[in-house]
């Protein structure tokens, strides 16, 4: 059975609509339509994504995708955290927030209001971000949460567009801090406590179930998380010991469970467990990312990132590290001087100095929670962000096979998912197996 699907990817930078053919041996991907973006400040001075014209940019690549033939299925997935809210008449009430936004600056407060960060972990699972659903609803405008009828995660939000169906997909509902991770449904007690109605909040359903459709094209929930998308892809066989680093603004580090982990010492390393699109648990980390150079590339000029790899793997000299895991690294006003002040460099260092002392901190970062980790046997690296200085450095600090999986996992895995739920494949291992063989970097 050979069918063609189509996977929407918004990334926090970028979006991609990509054309899959599946069957008869591995995926074929090919990206019909990229738009980049970035979130835009509003007349109060709130940081929103410019969600009209993303809509019509991704309705601009599903024609594409259609005009190059019949296409089976539609799946979409978004970063996590954000939302919109609709009104009683089914129309956004604002454009959605971005999570960089600084309006939940002092989401400590509300950790105390919810009982406290133990108390929190035990229901939710979810490692202590300020950018949290949890936290941004309860910064969010009181007049703008009157008017909402429904809340929808993004992934969704492009579902109700596309479909008219008002629902939430497991995996990005799990972003939210806001769903029992016990029971696997909205906390009715959380809601409330940030000023939510809980009814505003949709069922929770799997990914592979269909809902509605665009232009005659079925649409399916995939893994709407796009982490939990690409991870879907990570690799052919992944086995017990391997854990994943999803690169692209952040770097997601951690690995498949089949139970999450509410543990104290969880917490106390800050641990996310997050809904796999498939089943599961994907226990993990965010590291800042390749958020870090982009930033930096505004204020250099925007020179090519290639050029800026190549040359920051020639930087000699001594070895200069950051905290990626530090949340003064969200939206700085000034990345350059934050970046270069924490290297210990001047704020007019060479730019490949600059991402040579990125890179060796992403490595670092990934070794750390590797480490924590405990019995990883090896990594897989995916994502439009890894390199090949970031994969030898992991491999150099840790010793570990370090494999170099696809730049598009998010759409492969969003993709394969779609095919699972055409029949196209049994099941994730099946869908895996089609996979190619990613290439390793071996110490």
């Amino acid at each position: 059975m050979t069918v063609a699907v189509a996977a929407v990817d918004f990334g926090a930078s970028s979006i991609r609509v990509c054309r899959v053919e599946l069957g008869g041996g591995a995926p074929a991907l090919s990206v019909v339509h990229r738009y980049a973006h970035a979130p835009i400040v509003d007349a109060g001075r709130l940081l929103r994504w410019d969600w009209p014209r993303l809509v019509a940019e991704m309705e601009k690549g599903l024609a594409v995708a259609l005009e190059a033939g019949p296409v089976a299925s539609i799946g979409l997935d978004t970063w996590g955290v954000d939302y919109g809210l609709l009104d009683g008449r089914g129309e956004l009430v604002a454009p959605p927030v971005s999570y960089r936004d600084h309006r939940t600056a002092r989401y400590e407060s509300v950790v105390d209001r919810l009982g406290g960060a133990e108390a929190l972990y035990r229901v939710t699972g979810v490692q202590l971000q300020p950018f949290n659903t949890v936290f941004q609803v309860a910064a969010h405008d009181r007049d703008e949460l009157r008017r909402a009828r429904q809340l929808l995660m993004l992934p969704e939000l492009l579902v109700h567009h596309l479909s008219g169906e008002a629902v939430a997909e497991r995996s990005s509902a799990g972003t939210a801090g806001l769903v029992d991770i016990r029971s696997g449904e909205w906390s009715a007690a959380l809601a409330e406590a940030v000023g939510l109605d809980p009814e505003v909040l949709p069922p929770i359903l799997a990914a592979g179930c269909r809902v509605g459709s665009w232009q005659g094209v079925p649409v399916h929930l995939v893994g709407g998380h796009d982490t939990a998308s690409a991870v879907v892809a990570m690799g052919a066989d992944p086995g017990a010991g391997s854990a994943f680093v999803s690169s692209g603004t952040w770097s997601i580090v951690g690995r498949e469970q089949a139970e999450p982990d509410l543990s104290a010492a969880a917490l106390d390393a800050n641990f996310t467990n997050e809904i796999g699109a498939l089943g599961g648990v994907r226990f993990l980390k965010n590291l800042a990312g390749a958020w870090l150079v982009e930033r930096c590339r505004q204020t250099w000029g925007d020179p090519s990132i290639a050029d800026l790899m190549a040359a920051a793997a020639t930087v000699d000299g001594p070895e200069r590290v950051l905290d990626v895991a530090d949340h003064r690294f969200l939206n700085p006003d000034d990345m350059l001087a934050t970046v270069t002040a924490d290297l210990g460099l001047p704020a007019d260092a060479p730019p490949p100095v600059v991402v040579r002392g990125i890179v060796e901190s992403q490595a670092a970062g990934t070794a750390a929670v590797l480490d924590q980790l405990g019995g990883v046997t090896d990594v897989h690296v995916f994502g439009g962000a890894q390199s090949a200085l970031y994969r030898r450095l992991l491999s150099d600090r840790t010793g570990l096979p370090v494999c170099a999986g696809p730049v598009e996992a998010t759409a492969l895995g969003n993709a394969l998912v779609q095919g699972i739920a055409l029949g196209v494949y049994d099941d994730l291992a099946d869908a895996r197996r089609h996979l190619a063989v990613p290439r390793r970097v071996i110490r």
